[in-house]
């Protein structure tokens, strides 16, 4: 075999392998990934948490995008999912629809029945995200929430535990809210948008976690390109960008799809917390 021969067979392997990978990639991403739900778990020790509160369990979803890719199959299994975890607190981060979808009687009681079978005996709790705020989505999106036990964060904050504040911004924050975080007790704070968390007034703030979502974790990730688009509401924070922030963040994918019903790099998820107090 002479020395271009040689060459020229390196060269054939490579392309080989390179189409070999973005063909399994793009089967992934398109045949596999949007239909996977993982769950994220993470415990959380903290002197400001009580001891008296044992160990309290908490689920934060988000994104659910019910409608165009996001079907009555997807919704079952995030359901049960929630359901063999057993939380004690649940938290739900917006974005109930797809904004190609518009919403109906029947998807809208559909939605009731899938979310009355969460539960969650120290409360279920959400923040609304743009989607869930426009005129076409934001009544139905109200009274799906209202029927099936969650209560909307919009600016406002609850104490949980005598122990555990928790703090639902919306996509146009009021950050006064946030004035009655105290620094001996464990404040979590929940917004959409990722970019809210950014705002210079937080970094004086007491915050123990932040969560949110809204970018998909940019839904398709390719490696070494990035992110192939960009969300309003999370340019400056997301996961191909990453800030330093004095609180811990988590920045989730989400459940559902919009606009392509593809993952890469962006797997379905949801977060499960184990809060308890540190000697």
């Amino acid at each position: 075999m002479t020395t271009l021969q040689k060459r020229l067979l390196v060269v054939i392997s490579i392309l080989t392998a390179f189409i070999v990978f973005v063909a399994s990639s793009l089967f992934m991403a398109f045949m596999i990934n949007p239909d996977q739900l993982y769950v994220r778990y993470q415990s959380v020790e903290d002197t400001k948490i009580s001891q008296d509160i044992g160990v309290v369990s908490m689920v934060y979803f988000t994104d659910v995008q019910y409608g165009k890719f996001q079907d009555d199959a997807r919704m079952e299994k995030l359901i049960h999912t929630i359901q063999d975890l057993d939380p004690s607190i649940v938290i739900f981060g917006g974005d109930l629809y797809d904004d190609a979808y518009t919403p109906s009687e029947e998807s809208n009681q559909k939605l009731i029945q899938y979310f009355n079978q969460i539960e969650a005996p120290l409360g279920k709790f959400c923040v609304l995200g743009e989607k869930d705020q426009d005129e076409t989505k934001a009544q139905s999106v109200q009274s799906i929430l209202n029927n099936s036990g969650f209560e909307i964060l919009s600016n406002t904050s609850v104490r949980l535990l005598n122990c555990i504040r928790l703090t639902g911004l919306l996509t146009s924050p009021d950050y006064s809210v946030l004035s009655a975080n105290a620094a001996q007790e464990y404040n979590i704070v929940v917004s959409h948008y990722p970019d809210v968390l950014l705002d210079q007034s937080l970094q004086s703030t007491a915050i123990s976690l932040a969560l949110a979502g809204h970018a998909h974790g940019t839904q398709l990730t390719y490696p070494f390109l990035g992110a192939y688009r960009s969300v309003e509401g999370a340019t400056s924070l997301n996961r191909a960008q990453s800030v330093n922030l004095p609180f811990e963040t988590i920045l989730s994918a989400g459940v559902g799809c919009t606009k392509v019903d593809a993952r890469l790099n962006a797997d379905p998820e949801i977060h499960y917390f184990l809060f308890s107090h540190k000697n």
